[in-house]
């Protein structure tokens, strides 16, 4: 499996933020990959290939999938321009066995689905599919309608209940599979859908009709609230950044994160879509080095909140069946590929929307030779939406200045003999009719019948924009499942292992304040202005270098009921009147 690796919830994030390691990941010393000439200036960097672990034994062949199972270690990620690994670091075949499939039966008195779910008796013969291949409706005689049932039965799953429970991968920014059910538990619960009589998704403040069919929506079991909503930002944020470094700072994305000892609560506010993540930074990365400017302008409309209940979480059946199937003694293999696939988190509240964002590359030559600022290009591109940003050098409510907009921001694909102001355009939506706009986005400055298009395909079609997050292990901890204890210890252990090998502390230092990628296997460096090279080594400027956190030790032995991890400021250390490293170099926790 291909692993986009990175650090937690966004490319900005991921620049800033180095945790976790256990005993056995590479050292933190830049000694074993740069050649020194004389004194402490640094003249290059020595290529280190990728290198995969050896595999480790197969699993004892399962008798009901006559499956097996193995997988190997990421030992060191490609550094300084190093070869990348081949292959993948799980690996499955078909197997043969003489034992016997026994099934288990953990449902007592209650139902059985044939996927090996438990459902309530009451749930049988209601009409709905509590089963996911409906084996609960197989032998009944009738319906049972009623009132109450036959109201909740005609009503619509609310917009975009699948993306909200789904899995979240936070150290790729992207979503895994279906974690939670998105059936209804027996119940017939409703929410009210007033608040999008009139959505107001830009500043013209168009009018979405809905007819009645849509005012209530279907509420499934496992949320405790949803509520509608539609809160569109005040006009359009417009940005300039200079270079690579400064927008990536800029899109940062995480509030608050850190994989900790306990249970921490992440809140994200999303910024890049799903799917995007590395397409997104190769595009970026590629200018690093370059004489452009970037132009953010950025808008975000919320559509509803929602919170999920706290306890007895109903998990969904493809999921209940893959943890069923993990071995109660501990396999950081497969535990890890679970993970994998189902993702680090999940949502434990948050808010559906959108988000619509173009970053213009703008050429500082001839932008400096041009009729107009980086600025005013982002207020061009707000006026070709039709839309008015609230303050800025020039009206663009609708009456854009030909010369000024047309002319200089026509996005030509660049020649030989020829070069355009604007050198690309990138777009970042989240939320809305992806599929058919994917291909107008990709071709120069978006316009009004994009824009609106987009808006009226929110209703249907909202993204999670903002949410909170809960640790994998925890849901298990959390839902209604029997018998568990084991498999949710087991799950929690894999995840902190599984955090720490994909952590880009493993990477080694990036120098002159350069920070550190580990994604897609492969470690790389991001420079400050004025700085290039590998490892950001090469520079004739002088100044303070940054302290950073080396990946985390091994825990301590147990004693006393607690044991102990530390880590250093020397990744590297702070020279020269650099800042330090922030928060604590030493944990501790119960045993």
């Amino acid at each position: 499996m291909n692993l986009f690796l990175n650090c937690f919830s966004s490319f900005a994030c991921l620049l800033f933020l180095t945790h976790f390691a256990n005993s056995n990941q590479i050292s933190n010393s830049s000694g074993y990959c740069c050649t020194h000439h004389s004194g402490r200036k640094i003249r290059s960097v020595v290529p280190l290939d990728c290198q995969l672990g050896q595999w480790a034994q197969w699993t004892v062949c399962s008798p009901c999938e006559m499956r097996k199972f193995r997988y190997r270690n990421l030992n060191r990620p490609a550094m300084y321009g190093g070869s990348l690994c081949i292959g993948s670091l799980w690996q499955e075949d078909s197997c043969e066995t003489s034992e016997q499939c026994i099934p288990e039966d953990n449902c007592g008195d209650q139902f059985q689905c044939s996927s090996g779910r438990c459902i309530k008796r009451h749930l049988l013969c209601n009409g709905e599919r509590d089963c996911a291949d409906f084996s609960d409706e197989e032998t009944c005689e009738s319906d049972y309608p009623n009132e109450r049932r036959t109201f909740c039965s005609n009503l619509f799953e609310i917009p975009g209940i699948e993306a909200i429970m789904t899995g979240y991968n936070n150290l790729i920014s992207d979503v895994g599979r279906t974690v939670l059910d998105t059936g209804f538990g027996g119940y017939c619960e409703y929410v009210y859908n007033g608040d999008w009589r009139e959505l107001r998704y830009d500043s013209e403040c168009e009018h979405l009709y809905y007819n009645d069919d849509e005012k209530y929506f279907r509420k499934p079991y496992n949320l405790l609230t949803y509520r509608f909503e539609a809160i569109a930002d005040s006009g359009f944020t417009i940005d300039v950044h200079d270079n690579v470094y400064e927008l990536a700072t800029a899109m940062r994305s995480s509030d608050s994160f850190e994989f900790g000892v306990g249970v921490k609560v992440s809140v994200v506010k999303a910024a890049i879509a799903f799917g995007e993540y590395s397409t997104f930074i190769r595009n970026v990365t590629k200018f690093q080095g370059k004489d452009v400017s970037f132009v953010r302008v950025r808008t975000k409309i919320q559509t509803a909140h929602f919170k999920m209940r706290r306890y007895n979480l109903l998990l969904d059946e493809d999921m209940t069946e893959s943890l069923m199937k993990l071995p109660d003694e501990y396999n950081y293999g497969m535990y890890a590929k679970f993970i994998a696939d189902y993702g680090t988190h999940y949502y434990a509240s948050g808010t559906l929307g959108g988000v619509y964002e173009f970053i213009l590359v703008l050429n500082k030559k001839i932008l400096a030779e041009s009729d107009v600022t980086a600025s005013e290009a982002g207020f061009c591109v707000a006026g070709s939406l039709g839309v008015v940003v609230s303050k800025g050098p020039m009206d663009v409510g609708g009456s854009i200045k030909g010369k000024i907009c047309k002319s200089n921001l026509d996005h030509k694909e660049p020649s030989e003999t020829s070069s355009s102001l604007v050198e690309d355009v990138l777009p970042h939506v989240l939320g809305g009719d992806l599929k058919s706009s994917a291909g107008l986005l990709g071709h120069g400055i978006p316009d009004v019948k994009m824009y609106r298009h987009w808006g009226k395909s929110l209703k249907y079609l909202p993204a999670v924009i903002d949410f909170e997050l809960m640790p994998i292990y925890d849901l298990v901890a959390r839902s209604n499942l029997p018998n568990v204890e084991i498999k949710q210890q087991n799950l929690k252990r894999a995840w902190e292992e599984y955090v720490a090998e994909f952590n880009p502390c493993r990477c080694p230092v990036c120098y002159n304040n350069g920070k550190a990628i580990l994604m897609d296997n492969i470690c790389t460096c991001v420079c400050l202005p004025g700085y290039e090279g590998k490892a950001c080594q090469d520079t004739k400027r002088k100044g303070p270098t940054n302290g950073n956190w080396s990946c985390w030790s091994g825990w301590s032995s147990c004693q006393n009921g607690s044991k102990q991890r530390t880590r250093s400021c020397n990744h590297p250390p702070p020279k020269d009147g650099g800042a330090t490293c922030l928060g604590k170099n030493a944990q501790s926790k119960h045993c």
